[in-house]
């Protein structure tokens, strides 16, 4: 009984050495997906594709309103001349290309957006190794990605500079 209870008060003693903090020592970085896809080439080459996209969706956009205000403009001219049923058909269709601007407008707001989504997915995707490699080199065994996830942050843990410095060298 004697004997068990030393090789007990042993082992405890051995447990309370141990440096415990040491053991659970993790590194945990952090990379700003924001800066990634606006700061690497790719990036701001896919933000030039998406500024050419929403320039010419905007010159159709605003060819077909100044279509639209022909249409109104003719139509407040000629009111008094009109017959009440060419009123009535003008009208109808000043509605109908105006519901057309509109359907135009919207279908032009989800192009763009679903294009930048669609960049930033492949952005991320092709960066994924990079980060991979950056993250096992500084011999981190965490990243974390969501900013609203962090209180704190000290600047030795952010990896964005060095991921942004490899993906720019791929390409």
């Amino acid at each position: 009984m004697r004997r068990n209870l030393k090789w007990t008060f042993l082992f405890i003693a051995a447990i309370m050495m141990i440096d415990v903090p040491a053991c659970l020592a993790e590194r945990v970085g952090y990379i700003n997906l924001q800066r990634l896809v606006n700061e690497s080439k790719m990036g701001q080459s896919a933000r030039e594709d998406i500024q050419k996209l929403r320039k010419a969706k905007e010159e159709a956009l605003a060819r077909k309103l100044q279509d639209i205000n022909a249409k109104k403009d003719t139509l407040n001219k000629d009111w008094e001349t009109l017959s009440p049923r060419d009123r009535r058909n003008r009208r109808s269709e000043l509605k109908r290309d105006v519901e057309e601007y509109q359907r135009l407008v919207n279908e032009a707001k989800e192009d763009i957006l679903r294009e930048d989504r669609e960049v930033v997915a492949i952005i991320l995707q092709k960066a994924d190794g990079v980060l991979k490699k950056v993250a096992r080199r500084k011999k981190f065994t965490i990243i974390l990605k969501d900013p609203n996830a962090i209180g704190y942050l000290d600047d030795k843990v952010d990896i964005t500079d060095d991921v942004l410095k490899e993906l720019n060298k791929k390409k």
